[in-house]
């Protein structure tokens, strides 16, 4: 189900082609998650699950000493791959649907932040809550930004070095 919401998109998805890709019915897919909006929420779950797995496996392997510029760098490497474009348009269509209605997507809007603080805390940031929370936002609202770009306009060259500067930028205040 992941893999056909990585090339299809969910905002559009149909049970029928979803059962048909994974070899099932509708009426099993319905059986099984309630819902279509339920479905939609176990795609979503399994997208972050799947993140946060590889994103807590480079936290294994950096260690105490790794830092949230390390991160970033690491991040971006991964997130401008080719073969992460269709999970990027998959990110920003559920944001874009979690904005018209925040309720349909509890947590899409507003885990990130904290998300980023916690990587902010892991990476040895010793600054106050709201410190963390202020550099947390910056780096979040820059990487967001920039993987849009990187979707959007596909100039590469560019962004690598914009993200560069981010890095040294948390470098300079401790992260």
């Amino acid at each position: 189900m992941v893999e056909y919401a990585l090339s299809h998109g969910i905002e559009d998805l149909s049970l029928r082609p979803v059962a048909g890709a994974i070899g099932t019915s509708a009426r099993m897919l319905v059986y099984h998650f309630g819902s279509r909006e339920k479905l939609l929420h176990a795609i979503v779950l399994a997208l972050r699950r799947r993140e946060d797995a590889t994103i807590g496996d480079w936290w294994k392997r950096a260690g105490r000493a790794g830092t949230l510029s390390d991160f970033v760098r690491w991040y971006w490497r991964r997130l401008s791959a080719e073969e992460a474009k269709p999970a990027g348009r998959l990110i920003f269509e559920v944001y874009a649907m979690a904005l018209r209605d925040p309720h349909r997507f509890p947590g899409v809007l507003e885990d990130p932040v904290d998300y980023w603080k916690g990587l902010a805390r892991r990476s040895g940031d010793r600054s106050s809550e709201a410190e963390a929370g202020i550099r947390a936002t910056l780096a979040l609202a820059a990487v967001r930004g920039l993987f849009l770009d990187r979707i959007a306009s596909g100039n590469r060259r560019r962004i690598r070095r914009a993200v560069e500067r981010l890095a040294r930028s948390l470098e300079e205040t401790g992260s």
